[in-house]
């Protein structure tokens, strides 16, 4: 995940209030490179009129920065998304694990197969809750709770391997094992996300290119408003979303939950009296 960055820390305390506030500070931090750019440009036109050709070589290179921040700028939200994308995954084949081990237990039949499957039925909407818990959320006490549903369950589940070593108890400790690995796949990749040097440098590099061109509207006489407040709504918009896709716990674009809510409800005991 990498250590965090003196910027990182500076703007957690904003990134934890939302995206909308990052959206504000980013927006409000860009705005004034753009303008003290701008105001160092129009005191170098009052100096001495700029040529043509300076004003050529100013806007080629305000280009370049911006070119070159763009293409960080998609580096960036291409790898936010792989994680996002990640996870997403990863929610469908913990669900899917979560059910063959369920189904498996069934399979054992007595006592001790139903009290294994009422205890992966338990495990299950604790991965559910950590699947879809906030930042604030008591994310350790969900997964104390969840470990402590996974020692019980393989347990029960050693108990009758030892006593009955068929191949149907072999075929529920195979399951468990993928059960329990998808579990540690799913923690691993809710707690990756975009380095933290590339934030900063993407961060960085956004108010120097978006100050040089403040710089060349202004020695080029032209403030450009307008198109400028667009360009710095587009820029800290795909900013904005990059962070939303890295942190599952913050933004507000959140992985589905439906495959494990199903999987809940597969593993359910039938009512009585029911179909």
């Amino acid at each position: 995940m990498g250590a965090p960055t003196l910027l990182d820390s500076w703007f957690l305390p904003v990134i934890e209030a939302g995206t909308a506030a990052l959206a504000v500070v980013l927006f409000v931090i860009l705005s004034i490179a753009c303008e003290v750019g701008y105001r160092v440009g129009r005191w170098r036109r009052g100096e001495s009129e700029p040529s043509d050709a300076e004003i050529g070589a100013a806007s080629i290179l305000t280009g370049g920065m911006l070119a070159l921040l763009a293409f960080m700028l998609g580096l960036t939200v291409s790898f936010a998304e792989n994680r996002y994308e990640a996870r997403r995954d990863l929610v469908v084949e913990e669900a899917n694990a979560i059910g063959t081990a369920g189904l498996r237990a069934r399979m054992i039949g007595g006592a001790e197969g139903d009290s294994i499957a009422a205890l992966i039925g338990d495990y299950a909407h604790a991965r559910l809750e950590f699947t879809r818990a906030e930042f604030i959320a008591p994310v350790d006490r969900i997964l104390a709770r969840a470990e402590g549903d996974q020692r019980r369950i393989w347990d029960l589940a050693t108990v009758i391997a030892r006593r009955d070593p068929t191949p149907i108890t072999a075929n529920l400790v195979s399951a468990l094992n993928t059960m329990f690995d998808a579990s540690m796949s799913q923690r691993f990749a809710f707690a990756g996300r975009v380095p933290p040097g590339i934030l900063t440098l993407l961060v960085v590099g956004s108010i120097l290119a978006i100050g040089a061109m403040g710089f060349q509207l202004g020695l080029a006489g032209h403030r450009q408003p307008v198109l400028s407040s667009l360009l710095l709504a587009m820029w800290v918009g795909a900013m904005v979303l990059a962070v939303d896709l890295s942190r599952p716990r913050l933004g507000s674009i959140r992985v589905d939950i439906e495959p494990l809510e199903w999987t809940i409800q597969e593993l359910a005991p039938p009512r009585p009296g029911g179909p």
